[in-house]
Formats: structure tokens, sequence, C-alpha cells
């Protein structure tokens, strides 16, 4: 499986990483997080990396791998 060192990173956070990774990355863009909002986004953070864990395996060694054309 061949993903980019930043998705692979993202994937590789624990439970616990998210919410300093989140805020982290936030700054990182110059983004202000409302702290009555943060709970919340933290949260889909952690449902996105779900997804992304349950993709990549379901896409097995296709992942990273760059999509073909759709050809009807």
């Amino acid at each position: 499986m061949a993903l980019d060192a930043e998705t692979q990173a993202f994937l590789d956070l624990a439970e616990a990483e998210i919410a300093p990774w989140t805020t982290a990355r936030a700054a990182e863009r110059g983004l202000s997080l409302p702290t009555e909002a943060l709970p919340a986004v933290i949260d889909n953070i952690a449902l996105l990396q779900s997804q992304t864990r349950l993709f990549v395996a379901a896409l097995g060694e296709a992942a990273g791998a760059a999509p073909e054309p759709f050809q009807p």
C-alpha cells in the first residue's frame, strides 16, 4: 500500500493524539477554532480518520495509486 507520508501519519495517530494534532493543524493553517466547537471538530476528525482507514483497507494494494479514468 503506497500512501503519501501525510496520509500515513494521519492514519497512525492514536486516539489520544487526535485532539492536539487537530489544534496544531488548524494553527499551522492560521485557523482559529472556537472553544465551544472544538470537541465537535475533534470528533469529526476522529470519524474522518476511521473512514479513511476503512477506505484504505477496502482498496488494499490499490490505495495511493492514481485512479483510472472512467471508460464508458
